[in-house]
Formats: structure tokens, C-alpha cells, sequence
């Protein structure tokens, strides 16, 4: 890790967050809405997220969480196995809008229970 490298703080996220939702358009944020976290949980990732504690989750669905890495400094998305542990290393660097989108096209039962 870098020296420079400091974790985003809960309240920087939730900054980020806000900013983010004004941002989609009306079919990412029915999506956005029916997954997120009411709060973003810090979850465990290991090895990558020791240093920081772990990153920062802010949605679920199924099986899959979305989180904001913040040494890459951007939204990814990782199976669980258990609450409060991401299993993969993402290093995307993705906005929210970004992802979300990506999401989209990747899981098409977003799309219908969005609807």
C-alpha cells in the first residue's frame, strides 16, 4: 500500500453517495433503491482490505455485494459466502452510476424487479 494511502471515511462515503444518487437516471435508481444498505456496513476483505479494516459495502443483492474500494477508488461489486466478509478483490474504478449500469446489463432480474 501506498503511504499516501488513507481509508474513506463513513462520512466522506456517504458525501459521495449522495452526490451519486443525483446523478442516475430514473431506471438505475429504482435499481439503486431496492439494493442498497440503509447504512454502508464495513466489511472484511482480506488481504487486501487489512490495512483499512475493510471496505465500505453499499448494496446487496442475492448472493452479490457492491462496495467502494477505496484504494482503487471505485465501486465493485463481489460474491459473499457470509455477511460482513467480500470474497473478491475488485479493483475497478468505476463511479457509481458506472457500475450500477454495469449491474444492469450483467443481471437482467435487476431489470424486472426494478420494474
Amino acid at each position: 500500500m501506498s503511504k499516501h494511502w488513507t481509508p474513506v471515511t463513513e462520512r466522506h462515503l456517504a458525501a459521495m453517495l449522495r452526490h451519486a444518487e443525483q446523478q442516475l437516471d430514473p431506471a438505475l435508481h429504482q435499481i439503486w433503491r431496492l439494493i442498497r444498505l440503509p447504512l454502508p456496513e464495513l466489511w472484511q476483505q482480506h488481504p487486501w482490505g487489512d490495512e483499512g479494516c475493510g471496505f465500505w459495502v453499499v448494496a446487496v443483492f442475492g448472493k452479490t455485494c457492491v462496495y467502494f474500494n477505496d484504494i482503487s477508488q471505485g465501486f465493485n461489486s463481489s460474491i459473499f459466502m457470509s455477511w460482513g466478509h467480500i470474497e473478491d478483490y475488485q479493483t475497478r474504478t468505476d463511479a457509481l452510476d458506472v457500475h450500477l449500469e454495469r449491474l444492469f446489463q450483467s443481471h437482467p432480474d435487476l431489470t424486472s424487479a426494478a420494474n
